[in-house]
């Protein structure tokens, strides 16, 4: 036994691996003696254990790695405290003076109304759990169950075990990461877990109570879920299906709606009612199931004929989803810049805010005027002719793959040129215009020819416009931008967006309202009416037959004289104030090369548009006062907060009320018959075509060169209004000369009064109520100064008028242009002009010897102007007579 070796203590460790026999350990033995194998043995051993460092390094460092990429998913997720979680987008709502719901603006993501948990249906509510979240009273933002339920419908590739996400996921995903659009599959991972995250987060809310919390997620999540047929939220939605508000829905109704969240297209009711019905079943199933129904109802659900009232709904709606009006087309303009104007937003932001803000807009239209002015401007009886013009295009594609696109235009050329034909633009008829198109294609068109597309639209000429406005509020009542069908928003808009010639109507504003208001003249101030050039432009009058020589600034109104108006602004007032004074009164239209003596009559580079001018003479109306024509009071936003209210802008005194109550007068005799004062002329007041009976009413016409615009604008205690009238291509209404007629330059009157006798019935005449400053004196009408004894003498009747003055304007020099017997002294540098101003002396013939009396025959002997004429004692007025026996 002494012979025996001792084991050393490292083979104990490998004995279990190894084969003990007296052999094989003395070889272990001898071999671990060796050099070679200690350093073998040592090496493996640091391999051993760096391999094993290794492991759990690795292991150390992808948990910190797995630990920071979670934290860093979830510090990346947005803050619960600082994020909106309901759907930011709503549809605006405009309402009319009445209270009636006018239009609602929507843009793609917007059609939604705002409704509160209060509104919704217990069984809407109970539907939509049933169906989308069970648990959801119960669990805490997730739903454990159902995820597992979702990842072994994965694993087992069954469709039908549902989804993992609760309702609170959803309405995250929904409005806070944008539905998930767009992601890759990583991006997905980092949606669901911050999901999760902030669903807890959410429902996490210690100053209200659990079932708080939920209501306010399940009402913020009906508001937000898309349902198909372009509607979001449950209340727009119960509207478009079933045409009724969301509290009327019953059961079945509820379920219809509720089947469609999970494929909005797909399970659309009005396209889809098969599928719908599918899905709207498993809803009624899982409510029986979770004991909200019982088997009574849940039978009488499945038995109702919900679908066919869907159908019914849309085949009525389908005729609802008309255009904007022209009146709601302007408002959203106005809107958009008081948004910037007032809140400072860009116009990208107002203009979103517009479309999908979920505003309350109330406007100041009046539906009842504006009922009125669509119907006459529409009334076919207020028009003796129908024209039309067209929008028409053709695209071809020819045999070799080129595309050639046609238009009006190039049919027009065609007409003229190829044809010969003397041809404006317009169609005596619908057919007319049908047949020269079928002709030009059969000149453009060959049968190897392939038409990809062909559109005509015909459009009613002559065209016309109108603007009624408080002039006291400056609130736009009623506005049309045109006659005839509107198909489409945001049209041409002949009312607002249109800037067409105003002819005469702009002598108040440029020229004589600015010669009272601020430069020092008066209704009495004249200015000779005669033939007038400056520069290489030679002025005239709007009537042929003669001058009139001195006339007042309230003749120039009256009978709307060309010459006076012009010599007034270049006498008195100067062309670039009666620029600048254009603008004061709300003319945005003007540009540099305006400031000319053409200012006067209107003869501008661009025009102005309808609803300018009618609130520049709404200035006149309100006593100088200027308020900005207003398409609507107040806007509120989605939460009822008033963001804007017009009602509180204060008017601005832009014109003395003495000027405006001096211009109203005249303005009103303008609207009445009367002739001008002249012997040989004979001129009428313009407007007593628009005159109606019954209440005071003060206006301006006006008519451009060539008959192309035709204006009117007039204005009672209540209302003022302007009315344009024209070709949209601007061709000419009468042409003596040629022939053309295209409706003729009055009847636009006709319809202004016709709108104002029906929109002021019933209403007492309150007068234009005269300001404290306004005196009366008479005064030579032709010298606009105090009368001497030959005004009263002149020779075509007594020339002293009674006229109105502001109070420190009345004349004080007696007038010098008549002699004492009433001739004319015309001043010397216009003595060569014909006029029916003249200066004649009698002279009696001498006795001839047969003759026992003189022969009664009086030779006037003009020494002005190259006429001269006899009159006999019985042609002359007695003042003169009685001048001469003195």
């Amino acid at each position: 036994m002494g012979n025996v070796r001792s084991i050393p203590s490292e083979l104990v460790i490998l004995g279990k691996n190894m084969n003990f026999t007296r052999y094989n350990i003395e070889n272990r033995i001898d071999e671990m003696k060796s050099k070679r194998a200690r350093i073998w043995h040592r090496l493996t051993g640091i391999i051993k254990s760096l391999c094993l460092f290794l492991l759990l390094a690795s292991l150390f460092l992808g948990a910190s790695f797995s630990y920071g990429l979670f934290r860093g998913i979830l510090d990346s997720a947005p803050d619960i405290h600082k994020i909106h979680v309901g759907p930011t987008e709503y549809a605006t709502k405009i309402y009319d003076k009445k209270g009636n719901l006018m239009s609602t603006l929507v843009t793609e993501g917007s059609n939604r109304e705002r409704v509160s948990y209060e509104e919704l249906p217990k069984d809407l509510i109970n539907a939509f759990v049933a169906i989308e979240d069970e648990r959801f009273w119960s669990h805490n933002g997730i739903d454990f169950r159902s995820i597992m339920r979702a990842i072994k419908g994965v694993v087992s590739d069954d469709i039908s075990a549902g989804g993992g996400s609760t309702i609170t996921q959803q309405l995250l995903k929904n409005n806070v990461f944008g539905g998930g659009l767009h992601e890759g599959k990583f991006e997905r991972y980092v949606r669901k877990f911050q999901e999760q995250y902030l669903a807890l987060e959410l429902e996490d809310q210690s100053n209200l109570s659990k079932k708080e919390v939920k209501k306010s997620i399940l009402t913020e999540y009906l508001n937000t879920i898309n349902l198909g047929a372009n509607t979001l939220g449950v209340k727009v939605a119960a509207r478009r299906y079933f045409n009724k508000e969301v509290t009327e829905l019953n059961l079945s109704e509820c379920t219809v709606i509720a089947a469609i969240t999970k494929n909005p297209s797909g399970l659309n009711p009005i396209t889809h009612p098969d599928k719908n019905a599918i899905r709207r079943a498993q809803v009624l199933k899982n409510m029986l199931k979770q004991g909200y129904i019982d088997d009574a109802r849940y039978q009488e659900a499945l038995q109702d004929p919900v679908y066919e009232r869907i159908q019914n709904v849309n085949s009525v709606s389908q005729g609802d989803d008309k255009p904007y009006s022209y009146y709601t087309d302007e408002l959203t303009e106005q809107v958009v810049d008081s948004l910037m104007e007032r809140l400072n937003y860009s116009k990208e932001d107002a203009t979103k805010l517009l479309y999908s803000g979920g505003l309350r807009i109330y406007a100041n239209q009046d539906p009842d005027l504006q009922a009125v002015v669509d119907e006459e401007i529409n009334n076919p009886d207020n028009y003796d002719t129908a024209k039309y013009s067209i929008t028409w295009r053709l695209t071809i594609q020819h045999e070799d793959g080129s595309i050639v696109n046609y238009g009006e235009k190039d049919l027009e050329k065609y007409l003229k040129e190829g044809r010969g034909l003397d041809f404006n633009g317009l169609f005596s008829s619908k057919d007319q215009a049908n047949k020269r198109v079928e002709e030009f294609k059969n000149k453009v068109v060959v049968d190897s020819d392939k038409i990809l597309g062909e559109s005509i639209d015909y459009v009613l000429q002559p065209q016309a416009s109108f603007v009624l406005m408080d002039p006291s509020t400056g609130e736009v009542l009623a506005l049309t931008g045109g006659r005839g069908e509107k198909k489409q928003s945001k049209t041409l808009n002949r009312a607002s967006n249109v800037l067409r010639q105003p002819g005469s109507t702009f002598k108040i504003l440029s020229s004589f309202a600015p010669a009272i208001d601020l430069y020092g003249a008066t209704l009495a101030s004249t200015y000779y009416d005669s033939e007038y050039t400056i520069g290489k432009k030679t002025f005239k009058n709007w009537y042929s037959g003669g001058y009139l020589g001195f006339q007042s600034i309230r003749d120039g109104i009256v009978y709307s004289l060309n010459i006076v108006a012009v010599r007034c602004l270049m006498d008195t007032v100067k062309v670039e104030n009666g620029f600048r004074y254009a603008e004061s009164l709300g003319i945005t239209s003007l540009v540099p090369e305006d400031a000319n003596p053409a200012l006067a009559l209107g003869g501008l580079t661009r025009g102005v548009s309808n609803l300018e001018m009618t609130q520049a003479f709404s200035v006149i109306a309100n006593k100088g006062r200027f308020q900005k024509a207003k398409f609507f009071s107040k806007i509120e936003d989605q939460n009822g907060k008033v963001i804007i209210d017009t009602t509180e802008d204060e008017p601005e005194q832009v014109m003395k009320s003495s000027t405006a109550y001096l211009l109203t007068d005249a303005m009103r005799e303008s609207m009445e018959s009367n002739r001008a004062f002249s012997s040989s002329v004979r001129v009428s007041s313009t407007s007593t075509r628009a005159h109606f009976d019954g209440m005071s009413q003060a206006g301006k016409s006006g008519t451009t060169s060539n008959n192309r615009d035709i204006w009117f604008i007039g204005f009672t205690p209540y209302y003022v209004g302007g009315i344009w009238a024209g070709c949209d291509d601007n061709q000419v209404l009468k042409d003596s000369n040629s022939g053309e007629y295209n409706g003729g330059t009055g009847f636009h009157k006709d319809i202004w009064r016709k709108i104002m006798t029906r929109i002021h019935e019933g209403k007492t005449d309150p007068g234009f109520q005269r300001p404290e400053d306004i005196v009366e004196e008479q005064v030579c009408r032709k010298s606009g100064k105090l009368p001497i004894s030959g005004c009263f003498a002149d020779y075509r009747g007594s020339a002293v008028i009674t006229e109105l003055f502001a109070k420190g304007t009345v004349p004080t020099d007696k007038c010098t242009y008549h002699t004492s017997w009433g001739a004319m002294l015309v001043p010397e540098d216009l003595r060569d002009l014909d006029t029916d101003d003249r200066y004649f002396r009698y002279k009696v013939k001498e006795k001839s010897s047969d003759e026992d009396e003189p022969s009664g025959d009086e030779v006037i002997i003009s020494e002005q102007g190259p006429s001269s004429k006899k009159k006999t004692k019985e042609e002359k007025p007695k003042e003169e007579k009685q001048k001469r026996e003195d």
